[in-house]
Protein backbone atom coordinates (compact mmCIF):
# COMPACT_ATOMS: atom_id res chain seq x y z
CA UNK A 1 0.00 0.00 0.00
CA UNK A 2 2.59 2.84 0.52
CA UNK A 3 4.47 1.86 -2.10
CA UNK A 4 1.16 2.38 -4.42
CA UNK A 5 0.77 5.57 -2.56
CA UNK A 6 4.95 6.76 -2.92
CA UNK A 7 4.24 6.12 -6.79
CA UNK A 8 1.04 7.70 -6.83
CA UNK A 9 2.86 10.70 -5.27
CA UNK A 10 0.49 10.74 -2.72
CA UNK A 11 1.64 12.09 0.55
CA UNK A 12 -0.16 12.39 4.13
CA UNK A 13 -0.12 15.99 5.46
CA UNK A 14 1.85 16.69 8.44
CA UNK A 15 -1.23 18.00 10.54
CA UNK A 16 -4.43 16.50 11.46
CA UNK A 17 -6.87 16.56 8.56
CA UNK A 18 -10.35 18.33 8.79
CA UNK A 19 -13.34 16.30 7.94
CA UNK A 20 -14.00 17.38 4.83
CA UNK A 21 -10.73 16.84 3.69
CA UNK A 22 -10.91 13.37 4.59
CA UNK A 23 -14.05 12.93 2.30
CA UNK A 24 -12.40 14.56 -0.54
CA UNK A 25 -9.20 12.23 0.14
CA UNK A 26 -11.47 9.15 0.45
CA UNK A 27 -13.15 10.21 -3.32
CA UNK A 28 -10.12 10.89 -4.89
CA UNK A 29 -8.31 7.50 -3.89
CA UNK A 30 -11.51 5.85 -5.04
CA UNK A 31 -11.29 7.41 -8.61
CA UNK A 32 -7.53 7.00 -8.59
CA UNK A 33 -7.93 3.61 -8.33
CA UNK A 34 -10.33 3.23 -10.58
CA UNK A 35 -8.84 5.23 -13.42
CA UNK A 36 -5.75 2.78 -12.20
CA UNK A 37 -7.58 -0.70 -12.47
CA UNK A 38 -9.73 0.55 -15.23
CA UNK A 39 -13.00 -0.34 -14.34
CA UNK A 40 -15.60 1.69 -11.93
CA UNK A 41 -15.14 0.94 -8.38
CA UNK A 42 -18.19 -0.87 -7.06
CA UNK A 43 -19.87 -0.60 -3.65
CA UNK A 44 -17.63 -3.05 -1.93
CA UNK A 45 -14.54 -2.07 -3.51
CA UNK A 46 -15.39 1.36 -1.92
CA UNK A 47 -15.86 0.60 1.15
CA UNK A 48 -12.56 -1.58 1.08
CA UNK A 49 -10.46 1.58 -0.07
CA UNK A 50 -12.48 3.44 2.31
CA UNK A 51 -11.46 0.98 5.22
CA UNK A 52 -7.91 1.36 4.19
CA UNK A 53 -7.47 5.15 3.73
CA UNK A 54 -9.42 5.19 6.92
CA UNK A 55 -6.46 3.24 8.82
CA UNK A 56 -3.85 4.75 7.18
CA UNK A 57 -5.14 7.61 7.91
CA UNK A 58 -5.04 6.23 12.02
CA UNK A 59 -2.07 5.70 11.54
CA UNK A 60 -0.79 8.70 10.21
CA UNK A 61 -1.97 11.08 13.16
CA UNK A 62 -0.85 8.27 15.42
CA UNK A 63 1.91 8.36 14.00
CA UNK A 64 2.06 12.27 13.96
CA UNK A 65 0.78 12.35 17.43
CA UNK A 66 4.02 10.11 18.45
CA UNK A 67 6.24 12.42 16.40
CA UNK A 68 5.05 15.52 17.77
CA UNK A 69 5.51 13.60 21.34
CA UNK A 70 8.69 12.53 20.69
CA UNK A 71 9.37 16.23 19.72
CA UNK A 72 8.63 17.55 22.19
CA UNK A 73 10.53 15.31 24.88
CA UNK A 74 13.61 15.90 22.32
CA UNK A 75 13.13 19.65 23.17
CA UNK A 76 12.72 19.33 26.80
CA UNK A 77 16.00 16.92 26.59
CA UNK A 78 17.80 18.96 24.11
CA UNK A 79 17.05 21.99 27.23
CA UNK A 80 18.33 19.53 29.87
CA UNK A 81 21.56 18.29 27.81
CA UNK A 82 22.73 21.76 27.10
CA UNK A 83 22.18 22.60 30.75
CA UNK A 84 24.23 19.65 31.72
CA UNK A 85 26.60 20.76 29.34
CA UNK A 86 27.06 24.16 30.83
CA UNK A 87 26.98 22.45 34.31
CA UNK A 88 29.73 19.92 33.56
CA UNK A 89 31.87 22.97 31.74
CA UNK A 90 31.61 24.81 34.89
CA UNK A 91 32.40 21.52 37.19
CA UNK A 92 35.33 20.72 35.10
CA UNK A 93 36.81 24.58 35.55
CA UNK A 94 35.87 24.29 39.24
CA UNK A 95 38.02 20.59 39.37
CA UNK A 96 40.49 22.45 37.60
CA UNK A 97 40.97 25.72 40.17
CA UNK A 98 40.63 23.27 43.00
CA UNK A 99 43.33 21.05 41.63
CA UNK A 100 45.68 24.30 41.37
CA UNK A 101 44.25 25.42 45.30
CA UNK A 102 45.00 21.86 46.30
CA UNK A 103 49.18 22.00 44.97
CA UNK A 104 49.05 25.24 46.55
CA UNK A 105 47.97 24.08 49.82
CA UNK A 106 49.93 21.01 49.88
CA UNK A 107 53.12 23.33 48.61
CA UNK A 108 51.81 25.84 51.88
CA UNK A 109 51.53 22.63 54.15
CA UNK A 110 54.98 21.88 53.42
CA UNK A 111 56.63 25.33 53.81
CA UNK A 112 54.80 25.17 57.01
CA UNK A 113 56.20 22.13 57.87
CA UNK A 114 59.05 23.27 57.42
CA UNK A 115 59.06 26.61 59.03
CA UNK A 116 57.25 24.94 62.26
CA UNK A 117 60.72 22.64 62.20
CA UNK A 118 62.66 25.60 62.19
CA UNK A 119 60.82 27.71 64.96
CA UNK A 120 61.18 24.71 67.25
CA UNK A 121 65.06 24.25 66.58
CA UNK A 122 65.01 28.30 66.89
CA UNK A 123 63.36 27.72 70.11
CA UNK A 124 65.31 24.66 71.55
CA UNK A 125 68.54 27.54 70.94
CA UNK A 126 67.04 30.49 71.74
CA UNK A 127 66.46 29.99 75.54
CA UNK A 128 70.19 29.13 75.94
CA UNK A 129 71.33 31.86 74.39
CA UNK A 130 68.94 34.56 76.34
CA UNK A 131 70.03 33.39 79.52
CA UNK A 132 73.85 33.61 78.22
CA UNK A 133 72.79 37.56 77.48
CA UNK A 134 71.02 37.87 80.58
CA UNK A 135 74.54 36.40 82.30
CA UNK A 136 76.63 39.10 80.53
CA UNK A 137 74.25 41.77 80.93
CA UNK A 138 74.48 41.27 84.94
CA UNK A 139 78.50 41.19 84.24
CA UNK A 140 78.29 44.60 82.39
CA UNK A 141 76.28 45.68 85.13
CA UNK A 142 78.37 44.59 88.11
CA UNK A 143 82.09 46.28 86.06
CA UNK A 144 80.39 49.49 84.72
CA UNK A 145 80.16 52.79 86.17
CA UNK A 146 77.99 53.18 89.25
CA UNK A 147 75.37 55.05 87.06
CA UNK A 148 71.73 54.84 87.91
CA UNK A 149 72.92 51.77 90.00
CA UNK A 150 69.26 50.94 91.76
CA UNK A 151 67.11 51.21 88.34
CA UNK A 152 69.80 49.05 86.38
CA UNK A 153 69.68 46.31 88.75
CA UNK A 154 65.92 46.09 89.55
CA UNK A 155 65.57 45.81 86.21
CA UNK A 156 68.04 42.72 85.98
CA UNK A 157 65.87 41.04 89.06
CA UNK A 158 63.13 41.61 86.60
CA UNK A 159 64.66 40.14 84.00
CA UNK A 160 66.39 37.05 85.85
CA UNK A 161 62.51 36.47 87.48
CA UNK A 162 61.41 36.40 84.01
CA UNK A 163 63.74 33.97 82.16
CA UNK A 164 62.97 31.47 85.18
CA UNK A 165 59.61 31.60 84.41
CA UNK A 166 58.45 28.65 82.00
CA UNK A 167 54.73 30.35 81.64
CA UNK A 168 56.41 33.19 80.21
CA UNK A 169 56.52 32.27 76.44
CA UNK A 170 59.75 32.89 74.91
CA UNK A 171 58.94 35.36 72.64
CA UNK A 172 58.20 37.70 75.34
CA UNK A 173 61.66 36.73 77.21
CA UNK A 174 63.44 37.46 73.68
CA UNK A 175 61.63 40.95 73.51
CA UNK A 176 62.21 41.99 77.14
CA UNK A 177 65.65 41.06 76.74
CA UNK A 178 66.57 42.91 73.53
CA UNK A 179 64.47 45.75 75.97
CA UNK A 180 67.38 45.29 77.97
CA UNK A 181 70.03 46.06 75.91
CA UNK A 182 68.59 48.35 73.98
CA UNK A 183 67.75 50.48 77.14
CA UNK A 184 71.55 49.57 78.03
CA UNK A 185 72.73 50.85 74.71
CA UNK A 186 70.86 53.94 74.91
CA UNK A 187 73.31 54.62 77.56
CA UNK A 188 75.89 55.46 75.51
CA UNK A 189 74.42 57.89 73.29
CA UNK A 190 72.89 60.08 75.95
CA UNK A 191 74.33 62.69 78.96
CA UNK A 192 72.48 62.95 82.45
CA UNK A 193 73.23 64.61 85.80
CA UNK A 194 71.70 63.40 88.94
CA UNK A 195 72.56 63.78 92.88
CA UNK A 196 73.68 60.70 94.59
CA UNK A 197 76.07 60.30 97.62
CA UNK A 198 79.39 58.72 96.47
CA UNK A 199 82.62 57.99 98.85
CA UNK A 200 86.01 60.33 97.73
CA UNK A 201 88.79 60.24 99.81
CA UNK A 202 87.21 58.20 102.38
CA UNK A 203 84.58 60.73 102.79
CA UNK A 204 80.77 60.49 101.93
CA UNK A 205 79.82 63.38 99.94
CA UNK A 206 76.45 64.34 98.36
CA UNK A 207 76.66 66.09 95.04
CA UNK A 208 75.96 66.33 90.99
CA UNK A 209 76.71 63.30 88.93
CA UNK A 210 77.15 64.14 85.65
CA UNK A 211 77.46 60.91 82.54
CA UNK A 212 78.45 61.30 79.59
CA UNK A 213 77.41 58.77 77.80
CA UNK A 214 79.09 55.61 78.54
CA UNK A 215 82.69 57.24 77.99
CA UNK A 216 83.09 58.69 81.94
CA UNK A 217 81.21 59.53 85.05
CA UNK A 218 81.95 62.39 87.13
CA UNK A 219 81.20 63.55 90.45
CA UNK A 220 80.93 67.95 91.40
CA UNK A 221 80.10 68.16 95.01
CA UNK A 222 77.27 70.57 95.77
CA UNK A 223 79.56 73.75 97.28
CA UNK A 224 81.21 73.34 93.72
CA UNK A 225 84.62 72.87 95.27
CA UNK A 226 85.28 69.16 94.64
CA UNK A 227 85.15 67.19 91.63
CA UNK A 228 85.65 63.47 90.91
CA UNK A 229 85.98 61.17 88.39
CA UNK A 230 85.12 57.41 88.48
CA UNK A 231 88.01 55.01 87.71
CA UNK A 232 86.56 51.55 86.26
CA UNK A 233 89.79 49.59 86.49
CA UNK A 234 90.10 50.34 90.01
CA UNK A 235 86.36 50.13 90.55
CA UNK A 236 86.08 53.53 92.66
CA UNK A 237 86.02 57.33 92.84
CA UNK A 238 89.22 59.39 92.16
CA UNK A 239 89.22 63.48 93.22
CA UNK A 240 90.31 65.83 90.24
CA UNK A 241 92.45 68.35 90.28
CA UNK A 242 90.70 71.50 91.07
CA UNK A 243 91.23 73.05 87.47
CA UNK A 244 88.40 70.63 86.22
CA UNK A 245 85.81 71.82 88.16
CA UNK A 246 84.61 74.41 85.31
CA UNK A 247 84.45 72.06 82.79
CA UNK A 248 82.30 69.26 85.24
CA UNK A 249 80.16 72.12 86.13
CA UNK A 250 79.65 73.58 82.54
CA UNK A 251 78.81 70.32 81.56
CA UNK A 252 76.25 69.47 84.88
CA UNK A 253 74.82 72.71 83.34
CA UNK A 254 74.37 71.50 79.77
CA UNK A 255 72.99 68.11 81.01
CA UNK A 256 70.22 70.06 83.20
CA UNK A 257 69.75 71.81 80.11
CA UNK A 258 70.21 75.00 81.82
CA UNK A 259 73.52 75.75 79.39
CA UNK A 260 74.17 75.77 75.79
CA UNK A 261 75.53 72.81 74.45
CA UNK A 262 79.36 73.05 74.04
CA UNK A 263 82.54 71.79 73.51
CA UNK A 264 84.12 71.24 77.11
CA UNK A 265 88.07 69.73 77.83
CA UNK A 266 87.39 66.79 80.58
CA UNK A 267 89.72 64.37 81.52
CA UNK A 268 88.81 61.50 79.81
CA UNK A 269 90.18 58.24 79.97
CA UNK A 270 93.52 59.61 81.97
CA UNK A 271 92.84 57.65 84.95
CA UNK A 272 91.96 54.61 84.08
CA UNK A 273 94.65 51.67 84.88
CA UNK A 274 95.22 48.43 82.81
Amino acid sequence: MNQKRKGLGFTLPKTKPKAWQLQMGLLGMALLLAVTFGKPADAGTAQIIEKAVKTAIDTRQETQARTEEWEGKRAELTVLYDRLVFENEVLTATQNRLSKERVSHQNLNQSLALQIQENLRIQREMEPFLNAVVIRLKTLIESDSPFLQEERKTRLKRLESMMADTEVPLGEKYRRVMEALSVEAEYGNTIEVYQDRILLKGNALLGDIFRLGRVSLFFLSLDRKSAGVFNVAQSQWLALDASHVPAIESGVEMAGKRRPVEILTLPLGRLAKE
